[in-house]
């Protein structure tokens, strides 16, 4: 029993904390959650005196769910700045020509739905289509 308490269930707290971190993104939701599930098991399956243990195993899903936190935030941050250093040109050259590019469709559009309405009014005004009858 005593590995039961000392191994398995610290392991299996570390790695449900893991994932449920990825999943929450809150480190206190995930000590909760793992407090209450062992909370249930100290009165359905063990003695009050696992109470204590349940305690302890929401302190270890705490310092679990943080670490991972800042582990994935500072990955980001070193993903991120390392992306930014390499190709700071590269980066900005892509960015404006695929600015002009979008820019010259914007363009093309208003022209095309400007070719569009002036039909429209060309049509309703100058022709006898029965639109505007009264």
């Amino acid at each position: 029993m005593d590995v039961l308490f000392f191994i398995v269930f610290p392991i299996a707290t570390i790695l449900i904390s893991i994932v449920l971190q990825k999943v929450l993104r809150s480190p206190i939701l995930v000590a909760i959650l793992v407090f209450a599930i062992f909370f249930i098991l100290a009165f359905t399956t063990f003695t009050t005196e696992f109470l204590l243990n349940a305690f302890i195993y929401a302190v270890i899903a705490y310092i679990t769910a943080a670490l991972v936190r800042l582990i994935y935030c500072l990955r980001g941050r070193l993903n991120c700045h390392h992306h930014s250093n390499n190709n700071d040109d590269d980066n900005l050259e892509e960015a404006i020509a695929g600015l002009e590019d979008s820019i010259e469709r914007l363009e093309d559009n208003i022209q095309d739905l400007t070719d569009l309405l002036s039909a429209a009014m060309g049509n309703s005004n100058g022709s006898n289509c029965g639109c505007n009858r009264r």
